[in-house]
């Protein structure tokens, strides 16, 4: 048996990078993963790379800040494989500039992505 054999994991900002790199770990160790993405194509990328691997996984493609994301994400894990016991708040935005030099919209599009999303989802 697999560590995480019988557990659900949702996985934000995992279409690429860092967080595709989590959403096959858990899965290799026997995870259900929901997958998420801005946009579709990496998304679906990662859930057919974890399935071929013989994981299961499906997509919930979306913006982390948008307001109704939060239940959607999570609905996808319950309705899509029965419960949730994972949550990684993996998305993450930069907009780099030093503090004193950000404008508002650059201040709050940073407070949306990691604060916001994260408070939402769980």
């Amino acid at each position: 048996m697999k560590k995480l054999e019988g557990k659900v994991a949702i996985i934000s900002g995992s279409g690429r990078g860092i967080g595709r790199e989590i959403a096959k770990k858990l899965a290799s160790e026997g995870a259900r993963v929901v997958v998420n993405d801005l946009d579709a194509a990496p998304a679906n990328e990662t859930v057919e790379e974890i399935r071929a691997a013989g994981g299961q996984a499906l997509a919930c493609v979306g913006s982390v800040t948008d307001a109704d994301f939060g239940q959607r994400f999570v609905a996808a894990a319950v309705d899509g494989f029965g419960g949730l016991d994972i949550i990684v708040n993996n998305a993450g935005y930069t907009w780099d500039n030093v503090i004193q030099k950000m404008s508002d919209e650059q201040w709050e599009a940073i407070l949306q992505v990691h604060l916001t999303a994260p408070f939402r989802i769980l």
